[in-house]
């Protein structure tokens, strides 16, 4: 098999089991919320249990990407996999809300297990083949996660019922072990160095320039992402006096230019290079905000979350190429990049309440203007490090 078709192979193999994956995340989501309306939870209770999976991710990144370094992802993946599977199964005897809690923090703290391994897994072929392609696996996860996953999800649980829901979610996910012997195939651990040597040389990580600009750039699109997620559907229905059915298409709408973007802006990042690929992604983004923050008309809305799908998307891209060429550690890498996106996505709708409360509800969005222009000042002007101009200026395809 030649270099280009094994390229493709994998390249499909990562998108079908990150369908898989994020399709079973999806399924699992909205379960566990319609089980625990179920079970009377309160509203509460509710979100308690929706951001303990957050949290749970959140507080084991930095040690499972350790952990990938030094014995390999394979071996991490598929431990992951396994406990994951085993959870889920006992979701079916929560029989109250506190104890459907605690299951939601155990699967939250094993996700980590599985999206480490894969995440540095294909910043790897990211670094090898190039950026036209490194939107597909977040594509293919979003697909299966915003689409495919609650709708299967509430069909399931309405006509077959939880206990049926959470055996089909363990399924999905047992199901991805299959992809430990395709996607991990050559990988390899980094076990001469132990796991406090390589603790104290996360220092010099942390001062890799093109690690952290990608980073702190992801959070801040998952800040935005995650507040237009929690505030559009408001506007739409206190301003704009949409019907709820409707509001809600405006997510559905976003989600969809986010994945479109991740899948057709590669080839033009190619072409015109980081640089002005982030200041095009800023001015986008801005000019969503801008449309979003104006209550005049409901097109400027449409018109806004059109921009907003798009620009985040590109973002996305190109955060994931400059931190795949990044020149470490591809497992503590993934596990500093989740750690800030995750942090962005708690972050977000904070940031945006607070700024509705304060200034208004046109100011919810307006708020992060600044921090693009802000982004985008230091992007251009900034200072380099010789290894982020090695990345940052010089033509893609020197990677490939």
């Amino acid at each position: 098999m030649n270099k280009v078709n094994y390229e493709n192979k994998l390249l499909l193999q990562f998108m079908f089991f990150s369908l898989l994956g994020g399709m079973g995340m999806g399924v699992a989501q909205i379960a566990i919320t319609l089980h625990a309306v179920a079970l009377g939870a309160t509203a509460s209770q509710i979100g308690l249990i929706g951001g303990v999976q957050g949290i749970g991710l959140l507080l084991t990144v930095l040690p499972i990407g350790f952990l990938v370094d030094y014995v390999g992802p394979r071996k991490v993946f598929i431990f992951g996999v396994l406990a994951s599977s085993m959870i889920f199964l006992l979701f079916p005897f929560a029989h109250s809300a506190n104890s459907l809690l605690c299951f939601a923090a155990l699967i939250g703290f094993f996700s980590s297990f599985r999206f480490i391994p894969m995440t540095s897994a294909f910043l790897e072929f990211v670094r090898k083949v190039g950026s036209q392609k490194a939107g597909w696996q977040r594509g293919s996860l979003s697909f299966g996660l915003v689409f495919l996953g609650p709708l299967c999800g509430a069909s399931i649980s309405k006509y077959w019922g939880f206990t049926t829901t959470f055996y089909v979610v363990s399924a999905l996910v047992f199901l991805l072990i299959f992809g430990a012997s395709a996607i991990f195939q050559n990988s390899k651990s980094s076990g001469a160095i132990t796991p406090a040597q390589s603790f104290l040389n996360m220092k010099e990580f942390f001062r890799n320039q093109n690690i952290l600009e990608a980073s702190v750039a992801e959070a801040l699109a998952l800040a935005t992402f995650s507040c237009f997620n929690a505030f559009i559907v408001v506007i739409a229905i206190r301003v704009f006096h949409f019907t709820p059915q409707a509001a809600s298409l405006f997510v559905s709408f976003e989600g969809i230019m986010f994945i479109a973007a991740l899948f057709t802006f590669g080839r033009i990042l190619e072409k015109i290079g980081q640089r002005y690929f982030y200041l095009t992604s800023f001015a986008v983004v801005v000019s969503g905000l801008s449309l979003l923050s104006c209550f005049s008309h409901p097109a400027l809305l449409v018109a806004g979350t059109l921009l907003i799908g798009i620009g985040l998307g590109m973002l996305n891209l190109v955060n994931v190429t400059r931190i795949a060429n990044a020149n470490a550690e591809k497992g503590k890498t993934a596990a500093v990049f989740s750690m800030f996106t995750m942090s962005g996505a708690i972050i977000g709708p904070v940031i945006g309440g607070i700024a509705g409360e304060l200034l208004g509800t046109w100011s919810v969005f307006l708020v992060f203007i600044p921090l693009y222009l802000a982004f985008a000042i230091k992007i251009h002007f900034g200072k380099k490090t010789p290894e982020a101009v090695e990345i940052f200026d010089q033509p893609l395809e020197n990677f490939a």
